[in-house]
């Protein structure tokens, strides 16, 4: 059915002057703009957008729902939030190609290096496919209430033509590069829109194993790249090496190497930046570099982040005491009777005297100590910019005993001053864009003109952090309500979270309202934009927890014209598709 949009403000997604405007849609497609009161159209829908604003449906360019895809029509929390279009197979991480005999070692890496259990993964994929053209074949038999868009990740694609047998990450020989080369232009044909693949040693895989092509030299790199842009991809996604701040001239390398393979093999790199808590001001000279690079000929895009993201610490959700024996003992039980057993003083004493059983804890150990001064208190409302003041190093100052005792302590009273018995408060830690307390930094990040922002692992992380709500963030806390410094104005921020990730990889058809473009629409009460507080749900396949976060005031989503969501619901429509990239 035709539908008229009457009375809102729009808000088109190019960073141009909001006006009031009357939308037409007609077969899922935007028929008309025009003035208010205008359009007519003989038995269209009415939808009343006084007081509100109508924007593009918002594009997260960094997402990891490869295997949630494949069983799940919502695809929250991205859908939640606003979110009509998704990119899956980032950091180098996916499931194709894949010999059957390899997928384990696949959902493994997965598990590894994203937080999505294995147990969910092996329960929820139906593998019926080999070749990546086969897995978008069977992406494209699921309807879903937002749109996928795939690209070709290196680890799969290494571990096809290395064999699970071999060393996968021993340097590749010509037949190996050639075969890659091979795969990734044959993806692109079949409609994968970029080459994936991530350069950070410490993404490993439950059996230690970094991502396959973690080392690999420049020019299997470009030969991949320069087969995607003859399959008609070219675009890169990168997670550099030094991401973290550990390795700064490794970071500088990177970015060097980011330059030469763009100026030869045509394709923009787009990798992840981080002002991050070991090197907080790392980031100026990297921009700097990125700046320089692309005056001489290359095309080198940051990706950054919109809040100070980090892990979300609860006993009901991930922990840094989640792998010890004497935790685990007691894990299944309710949260309440669990945090009763945890204040006993000797199961107390046991856990705390336990050592992490994995290397995935000791890394989470070292990344929660470096930020212990950008860690804070989430219960009851949100804070979206905290005063350092507040947070849990004030707390660890006060106290003679060691962080980690501490911690246990402060999980113990944020589950038991929850107002719920199935509710739980959390430690915050910000793991980048927070070191000297303010958003300051992440704010001249978004101003800059070769970031775009993406960097939310929606479907990711699953039990560790909810940024997926990013786009609710940024019309609650950068449009509406920031104090501690500069707002931005509605439609800069509407076309950093669709005219720009759309126009980075190449969706014509979208991210912009237009005469022409899909009807992928979002009708938003600025006024009533708030987010909830983050919670633990058990509806992965097998009960496996993730987190979710909804928002109140984006009062429609719509697919193609087709409602998704209204006031937070879903209405059970699912319009959404796999997008290929059209030859």
């Amino acid at each position: 059915m035709d539908t008229i949009i009457r009375g809102g403000t729009l808000v088109d997604g190019t960073g141009a002057t909001p006006k009031a405007a009357d939308i037409l849609i007609k077969d899922g497609q935007i028929a008309q703009i025009a003035a208010p009161g205008t359009l007519a159209a003989s038995g269209a829908g009415r939808i009343d957008a006084t007081g509100k604003y109508i924007t593009p449906g918002f594009v997260d360019p960094h997402t990891h729902y490869d295997g949630q895809a494949t069983w799940d029509s919502e695809l929250a929390p991205s859908s939640h939030h606003g979110v009509t279009t998704v990119v899956m197979g980032n950091c180098g991480v996916g499931f194709a190609p894949a010999r059957p005999h390899e997928r384990q070692f696949l959902i493994e890496l997965m598990e590894g290096v994203e937080d999505i259990p294995g147990s969910a993964l092996n329960e929820g994929i139906q593998w019926d496919w080999e070749s990546f053209p086969e897995y978008l074949d069977a992406l494209e038999k699921k309807n879903r209430a937002v749109d996928v868009v795939t690209q070709i990740p290196h680890g799969p694609l290494r571990l096809f033509a290395f064999g699970q047998d071999s060393n996968v990450n021993a340097p590749a020989n010509q037949k190996q590069i050639d075969l890659m080369a091979d795969i990734a232009r044959d993806a692109a044909k079949a409609g994968a829109f970029a080459f994936s693949t991530n350069r950070i040693a410490m993404h490993v895989s439950l059996n230690g194993e970094s991502v396959p092509g973690t080392f690999a030299e420049k020019d299997e790199v470009l030969a991949i790249a320069k087969a995607s842009r003859e399959g008609g991809a070219n675009l890169i996604q990168i997670v550099p090496q030094g991401l973290m701040g550990e390795d700064p001239e490794g970071y500088e390398r990177e970015i060097a190497l980011y330059r030469e393979i763009s100026a030869e093999s045509g394709c923009t790199v787009y990798f992840t930046l981080s002002e991050n808590n070991v090197e907080p001001e790392h980031w100026r000279g990297i921009m700097d570099n990125v700046d320089k690079a692309n005056k001489s000929g290359a095309h080198l895009v940051a990706a950054i982040s919109n809040r100070p993201g980090g892990i979300l610490m609860s006993w009901d959700s991930f922990n840094i005491f989640i792998d010890r024996p004497s935790f685990h003992e007691i894990a299944h039980l309710p949260l309440q009777d669990r945090v009763k057993l945890l204040r006993d003083p000797k199961r107390r004493e046991r856990i705390l005297s336990e050592a992490p059983t994995t290397q995935q804890l000791r890394n989470a150990i070292g990344v929660v100590t470096h930020a212990v001064g950008s860690t804070y208190f989430l219960q009851g409302a949100l804070d979206m910019e905290p005063d350092p003041s507040t947070s849990f190093a004030r707390t660890l100052e006060k106290s003679s005993a060691p962080m980690e005792h501490v911690m246990y302590d402060a999980l113990c009273d944020l589950a038991e001053g929850a107002a719920g018995a199935n509710e739980t408060g959390f430690l915050h830690i910000y793991m980048g864009g927070y070191a000297k307390g303010n958003l300051d930094v992440i704010g001249e990040l978004m101003s800059h003109p070769n970031t775009v922002i993406g960097a939310a692992d929606g479907g990711a992380h699953v039990n560790v952090i909810c940024d997926a709500s990013y786009p609710s963030y940024m019309l609650q806390h950068w449009v509406r309500d920031r104090s501690r410094g500069p707002r931005m104005p509605i439609e800069l921020a509407i076309k950093k979270l669709s005219g720009d990730p759309a126009a980075l990889y190449g969706f014509s058809d979208r991210g912009t309202l237009a005469v022409g473009k899909r009807a992928d629409i979002n009708i938003i009460n600025l006024n009533k934009i708030e987010l909830q507080l983050p919670r633990v749900v058990r509806d992965l396949p097998t009960g496996a927890p993730r987190l979710l976060q909804e928002v109140n005031g984006i009062d429609i989503t719509m697919l193609a014209g087709v409602p998704t969501f209204k006031n937070g619901i879903a209405t059970g429509a699912h319009p959404g598709r796999l997008l290929r990239r059209s030859n």
